[in-house]
């Protein structure tokens, strides 16, 4: 336990340091900054990839059983997808944005019991594991495009910034709505089956999983208003700012504000 919370804190503590360094990045424009940045970032991802793992190996599953679960695993999968993101296009300061949503993500779960809890009968099976992963890299990519959005409006608005140009940004959003559909998906597809075996329906009229439907349905809206011209551009980075919108309500919202008898509501 003492080495998982010294992790904890330490990947903390270096993401805050890549924020820094971003920041550095921003004003001075030396690249050596945007290098110790990603690497800080490399650091802090895979002190919390170790964490993971220790907490996964000692829970005997994966533990998203309670909020901070949860809020840390989306944390990893936002950082795993930045990563992705970062090594392939070099986003220069537009990691910035991404990791302070890590921090605060990781400030809101670093309070909380870090426990997993008991792991009920109907969850004990690799379909749920299957149904988290792919959820929240779904919710990842999609907090990806967000990011991405926000970014291609300031952009708009200003040059001062060593951020990619406006079509990067958007073909990089469009990107990362396509694969948090498909992995959005494939999360639905084994939720179902899950429910299937354990319930006897594939789909029921929980808050939670109609809310999830609806993601699905306005992303693979999205996924097609790309090649709408009125909806190119602007339009789709504020149809990704909305989309995030209905993704944090279906995470936080619905668990905090309503009753569902979803199992992680």
């Amino acid at each position: 336990m003492y080495i998982n919370a010294l992790l904890l804190n330490g990947c903390f503590a270096v993401y805050c340091i890549s924020v820094v360094l971003y920041i550095a990045h921003a004003c001075l424009r030396w690249p050596r900054l945007h290098q110790l940045a990603l690497g800080t970032v490399l650091l802090a991802f895979g002190c919390q990839s170790l964490s993971l793992g220790l907490r996964w190996f000692a829970a005997g599953y994966l533990p998203v059983t309670n909020l901070f679960s949860t809020l840390f695993f989306f944390s990893w999968a936002l950082a795993a997808t930045y990563v992705y993101f970062e090594l392939r296009y070099r986003l220069a300061c537009a990691g910035l944005f991404v990791m302070v949503l890590n921090l605060i993500l990781l400030h809101i779960a670093l309070p909380r019991d870090p426990s997993p809890p008991a792991l009920i009968p109907m969850l004990d099976t690799p379909l749920f594991t299957l149904h988290i992963v792919f959820s929240f890299l779904g919710y990842a990519l999609f907090t990806m495009a967000f990011s991405l959005a926000v970014l291609y409006l300031i952009q708009g608005k200003t040059s001062a910034l060593p951020l990619p140009s406006r079509s990067m940004l958007q073909q990089l959003n469009e990107e990362a709505i396509f694969l948090g559909f498909c992995f959005f998906t494939l999360s639905l597809i084994f939720g179902s089956y899950w429910a299937y075996i354990a319930w006897g329906y594939y789909f029921s009229w929980n808050i939670k999983a109609l809310w999830s439907s609806l993601i699905w349905l306005y992303f693979a809206g999205m996924c097609h208003a790309k090649f709408i011209r009125n909806w190119q551009g602007t339009g789709y980075a504020w149809l990704s700012i909305l989309g995030f919108a209905f993704v944090l309500f279906t995470y936080l919202g619905i668990g905090l504000l309503m009753k569902s008898s979803h199992p992680l509501a």
